[in-house]
């Protein structure tokens, strides 16, 4: 199982393909299982590195408390792998990452992308992750939080036709024996107060490689508008749009990737 050592915490990380790196950072509560329909998009033509955040999956140590702190685990990462330059890719809460680390750092993100995620607070997200917290508060379990999340993440529609994906993506949070596990409150709390004290939005005219913006019309996790305002605020950035929510990467599963597989060919 690999593992990068970074002293106050452990990062399990996995690799699949050949060339040029990308580096996956996986969003709210998931681990790196979840990248699974992106991998065959990515490494048609590069090497993809994907990652457990710290305290989510098979890594360790304490929750996070910013964003800037799981930014600084991806370049550390990077440099324990020897990656001196990379493409970024973040969906949701790795999308505010992927923006810290290639804002910080320029000079190691040689593209981006950035897929159903946001740049500043914004009032909706804001009072989902309100109750939330106050869910976890009161005792309710890690389990019951990622289930209902699940509403929110897929169309009703979906729901219909892709019942056997859905059971899929909540069965993998129960895990076998020996298994990554389910998050426990204290993590989900600290990704929550993390996410909600990101804000780069003023900082995006600063991006200068090539970025490719996804978002979906129909996300109750975070609004269609925000990858709107990122794609203004990034020079040059391309906006692709789905005409479904926040699990478009599944939900519009080929669409997603050949726009992802379109770009990252575009950019070698």
């Amino acid at each position: 199982m690999p593992t990068a050592d970074l002293g106050d915490s452990q990062l399990f990380y996995r690799e699949a393909g050949e060339g040029d790196p990308v580096l996956g950072i996986m969003g709210y509560s998931l681990d790196s299982r979840f990248w699974a329909g992106q991998v065959p998009a990515v490494t048609k033509s590069h090497r993809f590195i994907t990652f457990d955040n710290r305290s989510i999956g098979r890594s360790t140590g304490a929750p996070p408390t910013t964003i800037d702190e799981m930014a600084n685990d991806a370049l550390r990462l990077l440099d324990h792998l020897g990656i001196e330059k990379t493409a970024v890719f973040g969906v949701s809460m790795g999308g505010t990452i992927a923006q810290r680390l290639t804002l910080d750092h320029p000079d190691r993100v040689s593209a981006l992308i950035l897929g159903v995620t946001w740049a500043r607070p914004i009032e909706f997200m804001r009072r989902q992750h309100a109750v939330a917290r106050s869910f976890l508060d009161s005792d309710g379990s890690s389990q019951e939080l990622l289930e209902m999340t699940m509403l929110r993440m897929f169309t009703p529609r979906f729901f219909e036709v892709g019942k056997e994906a859905i059971d899929q993506i909540i069965a993998a949070f129960t895990s076998a024996p020996g298994g990554p596990g389910i998050p426990s409150p204290e993590s989900l709390r600290g990704q929550l107060d993390a996410m909600d004290k990101h804000d780069t939005l003023a900082d995006l005219s600063k991006v200068g490689c090539p970025t490719l913006v996804l978002g979906g019309k129909m996300d109750m996790l975070v609004p269609y508008f925000a990858a709107e305002e990122i794609a203004a605020g990034i020079p040059g950035a391309k906006l692709v749009t789905f005409e479904t929510g926040h699990g478009c990467m599944v939900e519009e599963m080929d669409a997603f990737n050949a726009a992802v597989s379109d770009f990252l060919a575009s950019v070698v």
